[in-house]
């Protein structure tokens, strides 16, 4: 009897520890996909598009005005690399609020469709 009785606990215990592996999987797949920058701009794109133009500005207003005398060759972002990146960075954002723009365009004529069909 006291065998049955440990085998009936650590099945329960088992059963335990499945449901809180399963939880704690949630949980962490929520939080991934709530950081997950690529959800963030589809949820939020023009406040990412409209922060991203206002700090952009203000950090080449600033760049502009603490320009040192010296020639343009010693500063670091002019490398051919830094712009490259640059133009890299801003290619793919541009791309990532085209794709959201056109799934928005493809969701509100399926949308159209429907409602007169």
């Amino acid at each position: 009897n006291l065998e049955k009785k440990k085998k009936e606990l650590e099945n329960e215990l088992a059963r335990i520890q499945d449901g809180l592996d399963k939880s704690i999987d949630e949980v962490k797949e929520g939080v991934s996909d709530s950081v997950d920058p690529k959800n963030i701009i589809k949820k939020y794109p023009i406040p990412i598009v409209g922060a991203s133009l206002v700090i952009g500005f203000l950090l080449g207003r600033k760049r502009k005005d603490a320009q040192p005398l010296a020639s343009k060759s010693y500063r670091s972002s002019d490398s051919p690399m830094a712009r490259e990146l640059k133009r890299i960075v801003a290619k793919r954002g541009l791309s990532l609020l085209l794709d959201f723009l056109d799934d928005k365009v493809a969701t509100l004529k399926q949308k159209d469709q429907a409602s007169s069909d």
